[in-house]
């Protein structure tokens, strides 16, 4: 979604060379609903955005997703940050992100339910886009032929869109008051590499731990009932 905001995409092809790598396997969740009908979604994932020099130091880390005008104020300080190293990163960087370290705003309802939620959240899109059955009601002063099917389609796009924005708008809002300023912390220790920091910064930053096969999802999304653990 980012990379097709055409005021990103030209941002980033004019200033940077984009790269993608997978840190792990992507997590597939198949819900049974009974009689053929089955869910299956990929789950819990998430991203970072490492922006680099050219020889790989990070100059900083863009957690999640965010805002297209939150995502190109990060880039651009960033860019900022290299263009006035001159000499060296080697003692800028640390120091760039010890003067911007503030502690963070804990949004603890975001980290516990948001496995939970999420799941919950593509179960009901997956009901509401199913189109009813060939339904045609007669209605309005010039019986206006309303076509069920069509509405049952348009409606869940459209209020697709507005939970899209308003997500999009809280995940903008806890990156930038609570990971923003542990990615701060972890860039103020020294220089470093992607490598070296990227378990951390799942771990710790986007609370998406890589050395669990579950990601979490086991005693967040399926709990109670007969998935409690025993």
């Amino acid at each position: 979604m980012l990379f097709s905001n055409p005021k990103v995409s030209a941002f980033v092809r004019d200033h940077f060379i984009a790269a993608w790598q997978n840190v792990r396997a992507v997590p597939i969740v198949e819900i049974d609903f009974g009689g053929g009908v089955k869910l299956k979604r990929t789950v819990n994932g998430n991203v970072a955005t490492y922006v680099c020099s050219p020889d790989g130091r990070v100059l900083d880390i863009i957690p999640g997703l965010n805002s297209p005008e939150s995502y190109l104020q990060d880039l651009r300080y960033a860019l900022n940050l290299y263009r006035a190293s001159f000499a060296s990163l080697d003692p800028l960087i640390p120091e760039y992100h010890r003067a911007n370290v503030t502690e963070p705003t804990r949004y603890e309802w975001v980290r516990d339910d948001k496995a939970k939620d999420m799941v919950e959240h593509l179960v009901k899109m997956s009901i509401d886009k199913r189109p009813a059955a060939g339904l045609r009601v007669v209605a309005g002063p010039n019986d206006t032929v309303l076509d069920v099917r069509k509405l049952d389609i348009e409606r869940p796009v459209r209020e697709l869109s507005r939970e899209d924005a308003a997500l999009l708008a809280a995940d903008t809002e806890s990156n930038r008051k609570e990971r923003k300023p542990l990615v701060h912390k972890l860039l103020s220790e020294k220089v470093v590499r992607p490598a070296d920091v990227t378990k951390r910064v799942y771990k710790e930053i986007l609370h998406c731990d890589l050395d669990d096969p579950y990601l979490g999802l086991v005693t967040k999304a399926f709990n109670g009932g007969g998935y409690e653990d025993r």
